[in-house]
């Protein structure tokens, strides 16, 4: 029986939300994509960031970056709204290549096999090869694509403005099927239990057989969704423009449970050891206790979040439009670093081997370490051999300039 409890303070909690986890990693690992999986649980394999070390690098481009970066065969993978693709190397942040489109790309991408997606505001959702940054194809919807692709089972799945949500074959960029729906879809689809969960600019959020593309089951929020939705063990959580983060039955869509912030919620949820961690434009990042039902802790920044949290190694990470990218222990909120950017951060955190990665407005991509450099070798210890005297030089001090030392 799944529990119910209601709270008021500056945010209502009302969860009834189960205790188990998320499902099974896929085998394999987690590809590389917004969110770090499929399901969107947000949760990457990294450690602790606890301290930070020293800013890596940074990137410069030409306009501001709002596209997540995703980390995959030590390469990062970033959109920005200067028209292209980048790659570059996750360590030195030296450009492998860069890839033109035709309008902004704000889509996130995402990394599978060895081939990169992600959608533009050309209409256009890319295919690239992720070492040479060569187009494999191209797959033309009927208008602006920011959705964030989501590869799995091989198949591509995004949403796009033209109120379409798209299954594209993943090898060959032909489309499996489509649903239209009434608005405009700026979400990126979670994929699970063989269903795809996305929500659109009217505010209908629904539920699509990932194969036949059939709609299993729709729910209507208050207002229009632009978070994207997690799922975590048979329950979907997404927010929409009023403020509110419904809990709804994976299977049925069925309402279980309904946090209220004071605020827009744009921020795409996480999920790792029983608690759920959203942002939202009232400035506050929450983490709820899905089993109690209630607030963990709250942290205030300076400015609305839109950006969508990180979580790993006991560790969550969100930027702000304060301009500040936060690392905060995941457990209590205690703040333990902030690193600022020169404006606004929409874009969510990567993180992986001890460094995250985000996007800002001010033209830049950060990676931000925690991981102490190498410390030098130690010299090596003399021989214990006593070293042979030296041959007298034919070419050194004469004798009386040796003479006048030694007395």
């Amino acid at each position: 029986m799944k529990r119910v409890l209601t709270m008021t303070a500056a945010a209502v909690v009302l969860a009834a939300l189960s205790t188990k986890g998320p499902a099974a990693e896929p085998a394999g690992g987690r590809p590389a994509m917004f969110r770090a999986d499929a399901a969107h649980t947000g949760r990457y394999d990294s450690p602790p960031i606890a301290r930070m070390h020293r800013q890596l690098w940074g990137f410069r481009t030409d306009d501001k970056v709002e596209s997540s970066p995703v980390v995959a065969d030590g390469l990062v993978f970033f959109g920005c709204n200067d028209d292209h693709l980048y790659a570059a190397d996750a360590q030195s942040g030296v450009e492998r290549w860069r890839f033109r489109t035709n309008k902004d790309v704000s889509s996130s991408p995402a990394v599978v096999g060895g081939v990169v997606y992600v959608g533009c505001d050309d209409g256009y959702l890319y295919a690239i090869d992720a070492r040479a940054g060569t187009e494999r194809w191209r797959f033309k919807a009927d208008d602006d694509i920011n959705s964030s692709p989501t590869v799995a089972g091989g198949i591509v799945y995004f949403g796009s403005d033209d109120k379409s949500l798209y299954a594209v074959d993943a090898s060959t960029g032909v489309e499996r099927w489509r649903v239209t729906v009434r608005k405009g879809i700026k979400a990126s689809p979670a994929v699970a239990q063989g269903l795809v969960f996305v929500g659109d600019t009217g505010g209908d959020f629904f539920a699509v057989d990932t194969q036949a593309g059939i709609q299993r089951w729709g729910f209507k929020a208050d207002k229009a969704i632009e978070s994207s939705a997690t799922v975590v063990d048979g329950v979907v959580y997404v927010g929409d423009n009023g403020g509110n983060l419904y809990a709804l039955d994976a299977a049925t869509g069925t309402q279980q449970g309904l946090f209220k912030a004071d605020d827009d919620i744009r921020s795409s949820p996480a999920y790792a050891n029983g608690l759920l961690y959203v942002g939202s434009n009232d400035d506050y990042l929450y983490a709820i206790d899905v089993a109690a039902g209630q607030i963990a802790w709250r942290f205030r920044t300076e400015d609305d979040i839109r950006s969508s949290p990180a979580v790993a190694g006991g560790m969550v990470y969100v930027g702000s439009e304060d301009d500040h990218l936060y690392a905060l222990d995941a457990r209590t909120g205690e703040l333990k670093w902030k690193f600022r950017t020169g404006k606004d951060i929409h874009s969510s955190p990567a993180v992986a081997g001890g460094v995250v990665y985000i996007g800002s407005q001010d033209k830049r991509v950060y990676a931000i370490s925690g991981v102490e450099p190498p410390s030098p070798e130690p010299p090596k210890p003399e021989s214990s051999q006593q070293p042979k005297p030296a041959e007298p030089s034919q070419t050194g001090p004469d004798p009386a300039a040796r003479d006048a030392a030694a007395s």
